[in-house]
């Protein structure tokens, strides 16, 4: 009778050990499985946007086997009279050789573009900036583009764009002429005459 309860204690407590390994087995990779691909996700997401939003404006005179290209150029917001910076990089060896670069002009809105730093000749395998000065006389958008020219005379365009704000004041001209000051009567001292011979005193 004792050896038959322990022998179906211990079958009882075999089946609960084959239970629970199996289950915990199951429970565990589903677990997994379903919260990896979600970090994956996350982490691709958020470092490809900021890439993409904090990359600078940037050209790429062309090589041998490619054309050039180049990025557009958005300026910050500034006030009418005051100046702003705008700047390029002109991209290095990104495994090709880039074409030598032979001068950089620029527009706004027909206004020639003022240089502070230009990157010509041989393009260093790090990039050179191009940077400019912008000073807009009147508020609201304004537009232009930059040109650089590469000593094959091949060129590469980048539109430019930026926002003014302010200077509205206005000032009123007064109109110049002589002054017509009328006399103010009543006065001591005022003597109108009325006739011939006689006096009118106030």
């Amino acid at each position: 009778m004792t050896s038959a309860m322990v022998r179906l204690f211990a079958a009882a407590a075999m089946t609960a050990v084959l239970a629970a390994c199996g289950g915990g087995g199951e429970g565990s990779g589903s677990g997994q499985e379903q919260t990896r691909p979600t970090g994956a996700e996350e982490n691709g997401t958020a470092a490809t946007g900021d890439a993409e939003k904090d990359r600078p404006a940037s050209i790429f005179p062309g090589s041998d086997s490619r054309g050039g290209s180049g990025t557009a150029v958005k300026l910050p917001r500034t006030e009418v009279g005051e100046s702003t910076r705008g700047e390029v990089h002109v991209v290095g060896s990104s495994g090709e050789k880039p074409k030598p670069l032979q001068g950089v002009t620029g527009e706004i809105d027909g206004a020639e573009l003022a240089f502070i730093q230009k990157c010509l000749g041989e393009v260093p395998p790090e990039g050179c900036d191009v940077i400019f000065q912008v000073t807009p006389t009147e508020p609201g958008p304004y537009s232009g583009e930059l040109t650089f020219t590469m000593e094959d005379g091949s060129t590469v365009t980048a539109p430019v764009s930026g926002e003014a704000t302010g200077g509205g004041t206005t000032t009123s001209e007064a109109p110049v002429g002589p002054s017509t000051t009328a006399p103010t009567p009543g006065t001591p001292s005022d003597v109108v005459p009325t006739a011939e011979g006689e006096f009118d005193l106030p």
